[in-house]
């Protein structure tokens, strides 16, 4: 079983938990507030836990993982404080039930609220500080979206940057056409203005144009049936951490 059904098993089990301990809030009638601010702290802590172990979820949490965090800190300590501060009181007359919920209380904050909040720290060192910390299943270096392509589709190649300065596409009769050529560093340009630091390209199959060699003239790059290799590499250098794949039928 992978990481990410592993965390789905993990978040399920956890909100079903939840899911109960809402309901006896419900039935102690212990107020709105109360119970909304429990349902917002797991709801929190599951997307924390899904974010970290799946790129899409983590770049649509975003900077939102901020406020949330420090809601889930105050709102987890204010209910483990003010539920020790109860059981302290009730010590001589704890029934059985009562010390039942204090054990349930310490599972909860250590197998169930710790695991969530150190997921949304690493997810908010991840806006400060990208790439800090290994997160497991990261995103892909290149990804090419669909995978399946037709005349007139739209093909978006989503990039890590900074990457390499050339995009290459090896057509299914092996040519190698050049779509973005190498340009060599030049003083005074920016470097985030380059193709080396754009994240998001998108062709369309029936305008993209490529050139086997500067010489040469422009040629159609989708005119094939059969897979094609998308490259972004160093001046013409493949590299295999760099592609991705994707059929097109013509």
């Amino acid at each position: 079983m992978g990481i990410w059904n592993s965390t789905l098993v993990y978040v399920g089990a956890r909100t079903l938990l939840a899911a109960a301990m809402v309901a006896l809030l419900l039935r102690r009638r212990v107020g709105v507030w109360h119970t909304g601010g429990q349902i917002v702290s797991d709801l929190s802590c599951a997307a924390f836990l899904l974010a970290y172990v799946n790129p899409d979820i983590r770049e649509d949490v975003g900077v939102l993982v901020i406020p949330l965090l420090l809601f889930v800190a105050y709102w987890e300590a204010s209910r483990f404080v003010e539920w020790r501060r109860s059981s302290g009181d009730g010590e001589d007359d704890e029934s059985l039930l009562d010390r039942g919920f204090r054990v349930y209380g310490v599972v909860w904050a250590v197998g169930f609220v710790v695991p969530a909040v150190l997921a949304g720290g690493f997810l908010m060192l991840e806006l400060l500080a990208p790439g800090a910390w290994p997160f497991p299943n990261p995103r892909p270096d290149i990804v090419c979206a669909p995978r399946r392509l037709q005349p007139g589709a739209a093909l978006t190649v989503r990039l890590a940057v900074p990457h390499g300065g050339e995009l290459t596409v090896f057509t299914p009769r092996g040519r190698a056409l050049v779509v973005v050529p190498y340009v060599a560093k030049t003083a005074g340009l920016d470097p985030a203005s380059t193709f080396r630091y754009v994240q998001n390209l998108t062709m369309r199959t029936d305008t993209l144009t490529g050139r086997v060699s500067p010489a040469l003239p422009a040629e159609p790059v989708f005119a094939d049936t059969g897979v094609y290799v998308v490259s972004v590499s160093s001046e013409a250098e493949l590299s295999a951490s760099r592609v991705c794949r994707v059929r097109f039928s013509s």
